[in-house]
């Protein structure tokens, strides 16, 4: 559409005598209109940030200059953008506006989950016809400059021209890391004596936007990530940063022994409820549970507060706490019962970086790990459906920094297989006047099962809502006709069990019954354009998805066409179709694994076949006749 429309506007020009070329010099926003999508109302023409440092007696600062300049796209289309800082850690200064309207606010609560002590510069354009521009100008200035860790470049917005200066004196040792440059981002250099100035640029930046089964946007997006090393801030005095990764070890473990923890209240609360268990992995898991559903999970984030651990003592009182404040709470727990237990640091899956590279930007999360003999069973407290050794996607596999006196341990949280995530279905039916009628079945672990609990409120208050959100077929008029199981503890898989009537999935014609075996059909909304798609294929976790429907054949007929099996069998998927005939049954079993989480671009063409070929297997038909 957007290729046609813009063919007949070049002919309306060329009607009026006038040549496209001109039409395009006085169109301010024609440069840009073939790297644009539909939906962008607003552009960014260039960005440019300016990153310095300053030093003094204590330490060295930063600071980060921001030039951003907007235009319009199309009539009334304004672009709302919030900057987060902090006035003890991260200062905003030097704002300076033309056409965007600002206020500030404090204690952002957005679905629950608050920021402490973080403030938001709330901005908005104010523009009309398309073309009008706008600007906004800003220095946020960082007390420490380790907290200024990483820069990006992207925004939510399209960029024509994305320019990150970064100027580093000549008393700083830094290393400057690029990732994702794949020829995107040209680099200059610029030594003067006093500093090295490293400029650059990057042209036609395409949005940052979460797209579903795609990557996490850092690990496609060209950024930079600064690792500060050493600074000479006197002739007398030298500052060891973070060369090393046990050097940003240490400053971890600095802010851990700055907390004066007051046991007594957190020992006497953990003896009342591990005071059934009969070993330490029942006390591991009881904790671990207690502490999940016990602890509302609230994130504190900016400056210091988000790495220093808040007192156990008052996550205990107050029952909430960020990452860290949860795991630590749950170490203190533990050690109450003398079970060895760590804090550990790791980012998530979120973030494509690991420790080999000393800086902040490389962990964004905090979880604890208990020592049982030579089992080390790790614990995030923030998931609050995951069980003992059911790690969710969002650690799993992760490179983890763990506490280890003074010294850490660099190690990994264990990788998940495709069978720790099992979403599992089972029917039982038989043709009726209603159409097919039956029993269903679900079994969910893993990944799949604390996906599954997310979708409910709380209370479980309304099944089938969930259930319909879920894609679940077939489902009956009531919640009572529903029955749930396992989803109240952790330590169990889910069970979701339900008669159904599914009137659609048979067709009676004459003498026959042509009957669709599969109600899933899982997958197929997964066919990518090759041409739009920007990136790999990509799943949050690995997969076993199986599904087997059992059908009892009605008296007097037999099965005149039993669709052909499907097997496919690649290094990243396996799927896989079976008929079998058992007396007066027969049986359907479906597999689908997905053995890894990403597919690449250039193996799309192939997936896609794949699926056409899962497909057609889903249409083919089961015939029975009289």
């Amino acid at each position: 559409m957007k290729k046609k429309l813009k063919f007949i506007t070049s002919l309306f020009f060329l009607g009026l005598g006038i040549p496209t070329s001109i039409y395009a010099a006085n169109n301010p926003l024609a440069q840009y209109e073939s790297f644009l999508e539909p939906e962008d109302d607003i552009i960014i023409t260039e960005k440019v940030e300016t990153i310095s440092y300053s030093r003094n007696s204590s330490g060295v600062s930063a600071s980060r200059s921001v030039k951003t300049k907007y235009m319009n796209r199309r009539y009334g289309a304004n672009h709302e953008f919030q900057i987060y800082y902090n006035e003890e850690d991260s200062k905003l200064t030097n704002i300076k506006s033309e056409r965007v309207s600002y206020f500030f606010s404090s204690n952002l609560d957005n679905d629950g989950i608050f920021f402490d002590g973080m403030n938001i510069c709330n901005c908005q354009t104010n523009l009309k016809a398309a073309g009008e521009k706008a600007t906004f100008e800003y220095d946020q200035n960082y007390n420490n400059a380790l907290y200024l860790a990483k820069a990006v470049f992207a925004e939510s917005e399209f960029i024509g021209k994305h320019t990150i200066i970064v100027e580093v004196p000549a008393w700083l040792n830094m290393e400057i890391k690029e990732f994702n440059f794949n020829g995107k981002v040209s680099k200059t250099t610029k030594p003067d004596g006093k500093k090295n100035t490293y400029t650059y640029t990057m042209e036609n930046v395409k949005p940052l936007r979460e797209e579903s089964h795609t990557q996490p946007p850092l690990y496609t997006f060209p950024s930079l990530l600064f690792v500060y090393k050493s600074a000479t801030l006197s002739s007398s005095k030298e500052l060891t940063l973070f060369p090393t990764a046990q050097d940003q070890y240490q400053w971890y473990n600095q802010l851990m022994t700055q907390i004066a923890e007051n046991t007594d209240s957190i020992c006497k609360e953990t003896k009342k409820i591990v005071a059934l268990c009969k070993n330490n992995y029942e006390k591991v898991s009881t904790l671990y549970q207690w502490v999940q559903k016990n602890i509302r999970y609230i994130a504190f984030e900016n400056g210091i507060a988000g790495f220093k651990p808040q007192l156990a003592s008052r996550v205990l009182d107050d029952k909430y706490g960020d990452c860290k404040g949860m795991a630590n709470l749950l170490r203190n727990m533990l050690r109450c019962e003398g079970i060895d237990s760590r804090m550990v640091w790791l980012g998530t899956n979120d973030l494509p970086y690991d420790y080999s590279t000393p800086s902040l930007a490389v962990d964004n999360h905090a979880i604890c790990a208990a020592i049982i003999g030579k089992d080390t069973i790790y614990l995030d407290a923030t998931c609050e459906y995951a069980a003992m050794k059911e790690y969710p996607s969002s650690i799993a596999g992760r490179p983890v920094m763990m506490e280890n006196g003074n010294n850490c341990i660099l190690t990994h949280v264990p990788a998940s297989r495709p069978h720790n995530n099992l979403d599992s279905t089972y029917i039982s039916m038989t043709i009726t006047e209603k159409g097919l009628e039956g029993k269903f079945k679900n079994i969910q672990r893993g990944d799949d099962k604390i996906q599954f609990l997310y979708y409910f409120d709380d209370d479980f208050s309304d099944i089938l809502k969930s259930l319909q959100r879920k894609g679940f077929k077939g489902l009956p008029p009531t919640n009572e006709q529903v029955k749930l199981s396992g989803v109240t503890s952790a330590d169990k898989e889910v069970i979701v069990e339900y008669p159904f009537i599914l009137e659609e999935a048979v067709v009676k014609s004459d003498n026959k019954y042509y009957i669709s075996m599969d109600i899933t059909h899982r997958l197929l909304s997964l066919e990518t354009d090759e041409d739009k798609k920007k990136g790999n294929l990509y799943f949050k976790y690995k997969a076993v998805d199986t599904y087997t429907a059992e059908l009892t054949i009605p008296a007097g007929y037999k099965v005149t066409h039993k669709p052909a099996d499907l097997k496919i069998d690649k290094q990243k998927y396996r799927f896989e179709i079976k008929y079998e005939l058992k007396g007066n049954k027969i049986l359907y079993r479906r597999f689908i694994t997905l053995k890894e989480q990403t597919i690449p671009q250039e193996q799309l063409s192939e997936w896609n076949k794949d699926l056409e070929k899962l497909k057609s297997a889903y249409l083919e038909m089961l015939i029975l006749e009289k």
